[in-house]
């Protein structure tokens, strides 16, 4: 399942969050919060979400990364449809 992972670090960009959308074998956060419990770190495939020529918002794997959940403020299943305001 994907979620939306809100971490409580700096972004490249400055921002002093960001967020990251991954996707983890965990089918809820139920088990979500199982597999982290007493972790050091939290594997998911990070997505992106791009535009193609038409505008249209698609989310595209970009690799696994590894989280630590000390950092993470938030964590929420992640929409279908990705958007960007």
């Amino acid at each position: 399942m994907r979620y939306i992972f809100t971490l409580n670090m700096p972004s490249k960009g400055g921002n002093p969050i960001h967020q990251v959308i991954g996707e983890h074998p965990a089918a809820n956060l139920h088990e979500l919060m199982e597999a982290m419990e007493g972790a050091d770190f939290l594997l998911v495939e990070e997505y992106y979400i791009e535009r193609d020529h038409m505008g249209e918002a698609g989310l595209t794997p970009h690799g696994f990364i590894a989280i630590n959940p000390m950092i993470i403020g938030k964590i929420k299943e992640a929409e279908d449809r990705p958007h960007r305001r």
